[in-house]
């Protein structure tokens, strides 16, 4: 039986020393991993962008809806998250797993131009979407803590959002440029969408140069439905997963914010996909930085500090008077919120988790917290719908504030710790 109070943080058999401090000690593939996200996200934001235009606005669906066809958006992929971690850590090969993923994401591009403005066809396209990413977030976050040092963890993960949250501001861009030269012509932002998210895939194949994990680092008769299961009772692991799910679930998505600062701005709602720009470039200035920090000072007091610049954007919709300075202030509070959560969250995973069951533990904390968010759109879709805007980000407030102090208190024994993920960094002679 594998001590789970043991971290493992990589396969240290295939890994060489890398004592460069910075950006400059993240390695190369996670680079190239990040160049695959990029052009991924490109493709992805470009669909994300426009659904709240295309949803509300030129189907006429109330934000009820949209905050359904969200939840499903967030929710799809735990369908198969675990099932495809459990396959990559089985069979040793996280790469083959996370092609199909990203492969099966750039097919459904091509759903989204035969789907229309059918809600039962739209759904499905969706769904099919978010399965791919689904498949191969897990086993690409377990390439990324493979090829990391345990001091860089949250230094590597930061150099990987920070690309991806690069492709994330060029998707709506592109998008808008699109529906500017082309009003009303989706199905040329669909098109374009799933030529971007097929360079992705190729960049993956072509550059991402990752050795199957033998059978001594990924023993196959102790990865199981069991050991997903298992994974959860790892000592700093359970916490991390109840903590996580809960901020999850008072967490609203952007496409709900971005509605409600267009209906408080009352802007052009073909200007919409823009407000998908400015957060992702707050977020790639900030993930790198934020990861370092994260490694020196502590990362779970900067992943409590996220979800406070998130409770302050919903103070600020809810309070603060329309205009120019609320707009910037909730774009920036919301890419200093992902650049202190995202990487650093599954930074501090990958360090508590042993090295052999890696995905599948990624994949289980990904699947609590994205049924969590898929609760928390459908339920602030609810609350505008029926109750108003204001009244749904009070409601939220209160609990993303309760759901801070209680993931304070279940960190607490790590708070203390003065630097890293929350794991001693090894002895000399083993760091990897």
């Amino acid at each position: 039986m594998y001590d789970f109070g043991a971290p493992s943080p990589a396969n240290t058999s295939t890994r060489l020393p890398w004592r460069s401090s910075g950006w400059a000690g993240v390695r190369p593939t996670v680079w190239f991993l990040g160049l695959t996200s990029l052009l991924t996200d490109v493709s992805s934001e470009m669909v994300t962008s426009v659904l709240p235009m295309y949803v509300v606005m030129q189907l006429g669906m109330t934000p009820l809806a949209l905050g359904a066809l969200d939840g499903i958006y967030q929710g799809a992929a735990a369908v198969v998250r675990t099932v495809s971690a459990l396959v990559a850590d089985r069979l040793g090969r996280h790469k083959t797993v996370a092609v199909a993923g990203y492969a099966t994401s750039a097919l459904a591009k091509l759903g989204y131009l035969a789907a229309g403005t059918a809600w039962p066809a739209l759904t499905g396209v969706i769904v099919a979407d978010r399965l791919g990413k689904g498949i191969r977030t897990a086993p690409r976050d377990a390439l990324i803590a493979q090829h990391s040092s345990l001091s860089h963890l949250a230094t590597s993960f930061g150099a990987h959002r920070a690309m991806d949250a690069a492709g994330a501001a060029l998707g709506p861009l592109a998008a808008f440029g699109i529906l500017m030269l082309a009003p009303g012509r989706f199905d040329q932002v669909f098109l374009v969408s799933f030529a971007v998210a097929v360079m992705g895939v190729a960049a993956l194949v072509l550059l991402v140069h990752a050795p199957v994990v033998d059978a001594p680092t990924a023993p196959k008769s102790r990865v199981s439905v069991a050991l997903a299961l298992r994974t959860v009772a790892a000592p700093g692991f359970r916490p991390l997963v109840i903590a996580a799910c809960g901020l999850s679930v008072a967490s609203v998505s952007d496409a709900l914010l971005y509605l409600t600062l267009q209906r408080a701005l009352a802007f052009d709602a073909a200007r919409l996909p823009l407000l998908y720009v400015g957060t992702p470039v707050c977020y790639f200035m900030l993930a790198g930085p934020f990861g370092a920090l994260a490694d020196r000072l502590g990362a779970r007091p900067m992943f409590l500090a996220g979800h406070v610049c998130l409770l302050f954007v919903y103070v600020m919709l809810a309070l603060t008077p329309a205009g120019p300075a609320l707009l910037g202030a909730c774009l920036l509070l919301l890419g200093a919120y992902y650049a202190a959560t995202d990487g650093v969250l599954a930074a501090m995973a990958s360090a508590v988790l042993p090295g052999h069951a890696r995905a599948t533990g990624l994949s289980v904390l990904a699947t609590g917290t994205s049924v969590a968010r898929a609760i928390a759109a459908v339920a602030f879709g609810a609350i505008w719908t029926y109750r108003g805007s204001t009244p749904a980000l009070v409601v939220f407030a209160v609990a993303l504030l309760g759901a801070i102090a209680a993931g304070r208190m279940l960190l607490m024994p790590a708070l203390g710790e003065s630097r890293g993920t929350g794991t001693e960094t090894p002895p000399r002679g083993k760091e990897p």
